[in-house]
């Protein structure tokens, strides 16, 4: 076994999963790459699989709206979740539903990443993502990404985070491991 972040049930070692979550833009897919590089384990990005599995995630919301999004978005969690020793990706508003937090903390530590409004307008400025999020699909998206943030706010707050301002997805990564480590 790797040097995974692991679980002691009796005498049964159980490879526990590192979940990223956070705002969009923060970097959970980038700076999950390269955790899981680092400590040799797989890695799944949730908006990924719902995307090979339901198709598009802006023609989702389109067709069907957010509701039926979420509900996709379940089933994969409840997917993903089975698996072990891998780290995941969640879409930033997976944590919204409760079901959601239990199924992935029995599944393994939840780390959420963190930036500021002005920091996450730019990055997905520059990757050129403002008008293809969905939730982004508005005239001022500092204003949206603001009122999202103080919405989601005391959610994300449940969990260990990590500030990405100024560092590199690589950086982070390595703050991530050095804390999983210290803690075993």
């Amino acid at each position: 076994m790797s040097d995974a972040y692991t679980c002691c049930l009796g005498d049964l070692i159980v490879a526990r999963n590192i979940i990223l979550t956070g705002f969009m833009g923060t970097g959970k897919s980038s700076v999950g790459k390269k955790l899981s590089r680092i400590r040799g384990i797989g890695f799944i990005d949730t908006d990924e699989e719902i995307i090979n599995e339901f198709g598009p995630i802006n023609i989702m919301f389109e067709n069907h709206g957010e509701e039926y999004f979420r509900k996709c978005e379940r089933e994969i969690v409840l997917k993903v979740a089975q698996r072990s020793e891998i780290v995941i990706a969640t879409g930033g508003g997976v944590v919204l539903d409760p079901d959601n937090i239990k199924v992935l903390e029995d599944s393994g530590e939840i780390i959420c990443l963190t930036a500021s409004p002005e920091e996450i307008v730019n990055r997905l400025t520059r990757a050129e993502e403002i008008g293809v999020r969905p939730l982004l699909n508005t005239k001022d998206p500092y204003d949206a990404i603001s009122k999202l943030l103080a919405v989601r706010e005391d959610v994300y707050e449940q969990f260990v985070q990590f500030d990405t301002v100024g560092k590199s997805s690589l950086e982070i990564a390595q703050e991530i491991n050095d804390f999983l480590v210290g803690r075993n």
